[in-house]
């Protein structure tokens, strides 16, 4: 089976795949659990076009890389990469506004000059007289310099970035600090270190705060290395603009722009795990696994707390079939974040793939301990309580995975077989019907439909049924060769024989195939071709039941 993650419309359709929803921690203001889950991140009039000039086109990168610090204006460099989306911003207008902000603060800071006292006057200004405001999205405007200006909000990289334009013209030594998935600003002089949090209307926050609050856990190594909790320079927070706006442009689906961005990022900052893991899940969107798993492999060896990082690796290794070290991954990820449910659900699939069935649902337990309405979890639960014997829980997991989500296709899905396995093929039939009603494009709801309308006598419903299926799934011999049994027992030989051939051209080695062309071939009286299929039948299958009937068989045709 496969299946796909968890999405919070339950009204959304959930195919049952290896969970990809790429869990990447980036520098950004929105959560990174649903980075992945298609939400619109987007506003409709930014959306990102790949027409747009990019740094790769023009030089203002490359001055970037190759510019002194000391000489590096970050509101400037700012509004330069916005001018990309905004072509007609007037950059110099911007500078002046913030000039002009400085000299505002400038004219009200105490005489006393004391650190806590300026910060007070600068967040006064800013968040209670213009009321600036923090905003959790990842939209364009939120992060770039001129719209945080011109609508007066913006998440934690738009609104740092102002701050510090402000900061640098009043000569503060402010730094941007990063955490996973946020930015903060820190005032540190030398003698003392204040905090400054733009979630708060810069409030102090400790450092120890940050790191019992963070979304993502890192480790004391990815402090000691400069990853996390350190000031940085200002290249590196101008990293940070490039990797928030080279997420919107993977989720807008231009990756090429996203790859362009995020290589940037790092060129600015190779310290930050996030920029690695945001590039494996661009990778992966490129479907370039290798790379993926490169960068996922770097981003953990920067911070081995990283359990996205953990979950993201594990979900690719889950696709490449080696459940092994996917299940080690996820594992990973849960002693790193006990309440990380997308890991024991996938987690319980790998475990399921190679018949850890005790242990996957343990794994489903926990998830729905977790998350008492995840409907797909229940319905997973119940294949696997079907599976080893525990009917009254798997209908009962089925009913309640129907309940949470009426438009779960996969629940209706796994009822159906189940009342299949049951003898209750008019219901199975019902719940077939509902299955493809919410996703018509299901193969092998098809496939079981006709199978329950064979059984139950109704031939011309199943042959349809057949039909639909190989309209949908034409590369599947098997259901050639089905529909061709019933079209030769309703005597359309031509028809069947032409279905036969179709299967041993997908599979020629298909022995049901061979046999019923072989009967075909029989009733219209070409006896040879009959007995070259009947010998191929027993060549593929010397040791059937049925080979002594069809060597007598070939014996009369001779």
């Amino acid at each position: 089976m496969k299946i796909t993650r968890k999405n919070s419309n339950k009204g959304n359709n959930k195919d049952i795949c290896f969970i990809k929803v790429l869990v990447c921690v980036l520098l950004v203001s929105f959560n990174s659990a649903k980075v992945f889950a298609g939400n619109n991140i987007i506003g409709d009039s930014q959306v990102i076009q790949q027409g747009h000039v990019q740094f790769s086109d023009n030089k203002v990168f490359q001055d970037l890389i190759q510019v002194d610090e000391e000489i590096l204006d970050i509101a400037e460099t700012s509004l330069l990469i916005a001018k990309e989306e905004y072509p007609e911003i007037k950059i110099r207008g911007y500078m002046e506004c913030i000039d002009w902000y400085a000299r505002m603060i400038k004219s009200r800071i105490p005489e006393n000059n004391e650190p806590e006292s300026i910060i007070n006057t600068i967040n006064e200004f800013l968040f209670d007289e213009l009321g600036f405001t923090y905003v959790q999205t990842g939209n364009l405007e939120d992060l770039y310099l001129n719209k945080v200006i011109d609508r007066r909000k913006g998440n934690c990289v738009g609104l740092s970035i102002l701050y510090l334009s402000i900061a640098e013209r009043l000569r503060l030594p402010l730094f941007g600090v990063n955490i996973p998935e946020h930015i903060f600003i820190r005032y540190d002089d030398g003698g003392q270190r204040i905090n400054i949090e733009m979630g708060h209307k810069g409030m102090s926050l400790s450092d120890t705060f940050y790191v019992t609050h963070s979304i993502e856990r890192f480790d004391k190594k990815s402090v000691e290395n400069g990853c996390f909790l350190a000031n940085l320079n200002k290249k590196e927070v101008i990293s940070n603009v490039l990797l928030n706006r080279s997420k919107i442009r993977r989720e807008g689906g231009d990756h090429r722009g996203a790859l362009d961005d995020c290589n940037k990022a790092i060129s600015l900052n190779s310290r930050n795990p996030g920029a690695y893991c945001n590039r494996g899940v661009i990778f992966e969107k490129m479907e370039m696994v290798s790379e993926a798993i490169k960068n996922y492999n770097q981003a953990i060896s920067l911070n081995h707390k990283y359990a996205s990082a953990y979950y993201n690796r594990g979900s690719i290794f889950g696709v490449k079939g080696e459940y092994g070290k996917a299940i080690e991954d996820f594992g990973e990820a849960i002693l790193i974040n006990p309440v990380f449910t997308l890991s024991y659900f996938n987690r319980a699939i790998a475990l399921k793939k190679v018949g850890e069935i005790e242990k996957a649902i343990q794994d489903y337990n926990k998830v729905i301990d977790i998350d008492p309405d995840y409907a797909q979890a229940y319905c997973n639960r119940g294949v696997a309580f079907a599976e080893t014997g525990g009917l009254d829980d798997a209908i009962n997991d089925f009913n309640k995975a129907i309940e949470l989500d009426p438009n779960l296709s996969d629940a209706y899905f796994a009822r159906a077989i189940f009342f299949a396995d049951t003898k209750k093929p008019e219901k199975a039939i019902e719940d077939f019907g509902r299955c493809i009603s919410l996703s018509p494009n299901k193969t092998f709801a098809y496939y079981l439909r006709a199978k329950m309308y064979k059984e139950m006598d109704d031939t011309e419903k199943a042959i349809q049924d057949f039909s639909k299926a190989i309209t949908i799934g034409p590369s599947y011999a098997g259901l050639y060769t089905e529909r061709g049994m019933l079209l030769f027992q309703t005597g359309r030989i031509e028809e069947a024989i032409t279905d036969f051939n179709k299967s041993l051209e997908l599979f020629p080695r298909n022995p049901v195939a061979f046999r019923f062309r072989g009967e075909s071939f029989k009733k219209k009286g070409q006896f040879e071709k009959a007995i070259e299929d009947f010998e191929s039948f027993l060549e593929i299958v010397p040791d059937t039941p049925d080979a002594d009937i069809i060597r007598n068989e070939i014996q009369k045709l001779k």
